[in-house]
């Protein structure tokens, strides 16, 4: 039997429905997190006088964290392949590059993301042939159910540094810390081929959202 040439593959394939695969060519996309934030509502604490009255500032504390995962978005490439991205690897530091929520800085999740590849169809049709594709660049936005990114340590420990405790604190202030993402995506590509992709400093918007008092 004659063995079969790559250029002929492509057609064969998709006369059998196959219309996500293209031969001879790579994974050609970037991604970026966006939108990523830890709100912090913090109490400040006061002493009570003999008398009932408020005396001195004893501390801050935080009552409530509230963390956004952010959106996570494809710029997907004319012509790239297609993506399945199945987990992520992060890596949380501050502004500078030093681990942060330590020793919970890495945090590693399962993913099923399906990133499409460059082509599209005539007239946005869902499925077609692979050669009625036309090589075009692609939008993508990750699903938000089970894009789990931000951690829950991470997230205390971004809340947690926006009080040292030191002065009375108000909306919008207190010495919240820098954090950053560093992200790395794999999963296998339409071929079936391991790949990943990076997504460096992230920013983690860290900041405390509403103040109230106590008197202890």
């Amino acid at each position: 039997m004659k063995k079969l040439s790559l250029l002929a593959l492509p057609l064969i394939l998709a006369a059998c429905g196959e219309t996500g695969v293209n031969v001879g060519q790579g994974v050609s996309m970037t991604a970026a997190l966006s939108g990523t934030e830890v709100a912090a509502d913090v109490v400040n604490v006061y002493a009570k006088n003999a008398d009932g009255s408020r005396g001195a500032y004893l501390g801050s504390e935080v009552k409530v964290y509230r963390p956004t995962q952010g959106a996570l978005n494809f710029q997907v490439q004319a012509g790239s392949l297609g993506l399945t991205v199945t987990s992520a690897k992060v890596v949380y530091t501050d502004a500078s590059g030093t681990p942060f929520a330590a020793p919970s800085n890495t945090f590693n999740s399962t993913l099923n993301i399906k990133v499409p590849e460059g082509y599209v169809c005539p007239g946005g049709a869902a499925t077609c042939t692979f050669t009625e594709k036309a090589a075009t660049a692609v939008a993508f936005t990750a699903p938000t159910t089970g894009l789990y990114l931000l951690s829950e340590q991470a997230a205390i420990a971004a809340a947690d540094s926006c009080v040292d405790g030191s002065a009375v604190l108000a909306s919008g202030q207190g010495a919240c810390a820098e954090v950053r993402m560093n992200i790395t995506l794999t999963g296998q590509d339409t071929l079936g081929a391991t790949r990943t992709i990076n997504i460096p400093q992230a920013q983690v918007r860290v900041y405390i959202a509403t103040v109230t008092e106590e008197v202890r």
